[in-house]
């Protein structure tokens, strides 16, 4: 996958079989919500043997209320189809906004059966 023309959506890689990471870059707003809710709708759609979403958040700049909401878009679209989320390197603005707006917790609890996601590791394999 190429990047966007705004460049919130940087790079998709597989890590394995059924694990996918979508690398976020930019801002995360009423600007770019959208792509990143289509990307992973056919993402999900299209890989329906993926097991793990993980969402990198190391180059994400600034979340608004839109962008919150695409982060539990992206966790409820992936609880549905029985895959297993999780936001790897969290930085301290996006963990603060998750913790005063109650969602840390949620957006960090896995599905029954799946590795915990309470941490954020460093995921440095590379395909």
């Amino acid at each position: 996958m190429t990047a966007s023309p705004d460049e919130s959506l940087t790079v998709l890689q597989f890590l394995g079989p059924r694990t996918v990471r979508l690398a976020l870059r930019g801002d995360l707003d009423y600007d770019t919500g959208d792509e990143v809710v289509r990307t992973v709708r056919h993402l999900l759609g299209e890989h329906t043997a993926l097991r793990e979403l993980r969402l990198d958040c190391r180059e994400l700049g600034t979340v608004d209320s839109t962008g919150l909401s695409v982060l539990l878009m992206t966790h409820r679209l992936a609880g549905r189809q029985g895959i297993s989320f999780h936001l790897d390197h969290i930085g301290p603005k996006l963990r603060r906004m998750l913790e005063i707006t109650g969602t840390y917790e949620h957006l960090n609890t896995s599905l029954p059966g799946a590795p915990a996601t309470g941490t954020t590791p460093d995921v440095t394999s590379e395909p």
